[in-house]
């Protein structure tokens, strides 16, 4: 996992105890984030019963490009 992965998950897990799902929204637009995949991201962390972010950059590196670069090697 990289640090970026680390770093959105835990704006995210702040963002999602928060309960501000309008800043949730905006913080994954700055990511550049489509919504069809931030809707699916908003579902599975709302369908979590406690969230960390482990979960969450698991959830992250799932569902969005930031897994390739960790596959990465030169």
């Amino acid at each position: 996992m990289n640090n970026v992965v680390e770093y959105e998950a835990g704006v995210l897990v702040d963002l999602v105890a928060s309960g501000d799902s309008t800043r949730i929204n905006m913080f994954m637009d700055s990511m550049g984030m489509p919504y069809d995949v931030q809707d699916k991201l908003i579902s599975e962390l709302m369908a979590l019963d406690s969230i960390n972010q482990d979960q969450v950059a698991e959830i992250l590196e799932n569902n969005t490009m930031h897994s390739l670069s960790s596959h990465l090697t030169f």
